[in-house]
């Protein structure tokens, strides 16, 4: 169950990327296609609707002629053969004298009337150029996104394997008083004693051995609403990011609740973690660790 969890959760993540980076592109395209006032709309589409990225690249490589420059005194949209800004006036070129051709302030003669110019030192201020920083987020983020795809990959086929490595898992369900009168433990009677009966708590005592090249973990868990004879539903996975997990659902048995231990007994490397639900609502685990084996038939 946790294994198709993590699968799902990949799922998600893979379309959430697969569309996620074309909307990005759009936005990115609408509003640098309206400030260089072109056809903001259809080079949207284009851009979305092209494969692998063609529709991006064509917009690029046409955008470049659509000017990009912005008044310096009030950001105006403005192109290269602007003399003044149509929004608030500022002059953006040096003219010739003669014949009030725009020139470059570094020209010594008009190419227009032939007439020298003179030095040009102030009286203008050229446009700006836009800085185009969003693109090169978009960019980071179409390349580090499908790393990002291949690690969690990657951690989904460990996460696969570590749960391979755990052992199934044995349950066993009995009444307290025939638990006892098998184990001749009285340190479970006194862990019994100090438990205080919360229902949205799972008392619970684990006891670890070596196992071969694995570790042997046995855990009794003690419910006090659990239904006498109830079904425990176990299942044995791994987490995407954490190592084996053994979960138990124990169904609530309301005003028929009896005292019944659970003791379930597994092995892995590492230790499989706990998990206790009860009708799938998952309870807080008090765990105590504990010395000796918790098998009464040990």
């Amino acid at each position: 169950m946790v294994m198709s969890l993590n699968v799902a959760l990949f799922l998600i993540i893979y379309l959430a990327v697969l569309v996620g980076i074309p909307v990005l592109i759009g936005v990115y395209v609408y509003r640098d296609a309206t400030r260089r006032g072109m056809n903001a709309v259809l080079w949207t589409l284009v851009a979305v609707l092209a494969p692998v990225f063609v529709g991006l690249i064509i917009y690029l490589l046409v955008r470049g002629s659509y000017s990009d420059l912005k008044c310096p005194n009030c950001t105006a949209p403005v192109t290269e053969q602007y003399l003044s800004c149509p929004r608030c006036g500022a002059r953006l070129k040096a003219t010739c004298p003669s014949c009030s051709a725009p020139v470059e302030p570094d020209w010594k003669v008009c190419p227009h009337c032939g007439n020298p110019l003179p030095e040009f030192g102030e009286g203008f201020t050229p446009p700006v150029r836009r800085q185009d920083r969003t693109l090169w987020k978009i960019l980071l983020v179409v390349i580090l996104i499908p790393v990002l795809l291949i690690v969690v990959a990657v951690l989904l086929v460990l996460s696969i394997s570590r749960a391979g490595n755990s052992g199934g898992a044995g349950v066993t369900s009995m009444p307290v008083e025939e638990y006892l009168s098998l184990a001749e433990e009285p340190r479970v009677e006194q862990w019994l004693n100090t438990c205080d009966g919360d229902d949205g708590t799972a008392y619970v005592l684990r006891y670890t051995e070596p196992w071969g090249n694995e570790t042997r973990v046995q855990y009794l868990v003690y419910l006090p609403s659990m239904a006498n004879q109830s079904e425990v539903n176990v299942t044995t996975a791994s987490g995407l990011f954490g190592g084996p997990l053994l979960s138990l659902d124990l169904p609530s048995g309301g005003s028929n609740a009896g005292r019944f231990l659970i003791l379930a007994t597994c092995t892995g490397d590492p230790i499989p973690k706990l998990k206790v639900t009860s009708n799938s609502e998952r309870l807080d685990c008090e765990i105590t660790d504990v010395a000796y084996p918790l098998d009464p038939v040990d």
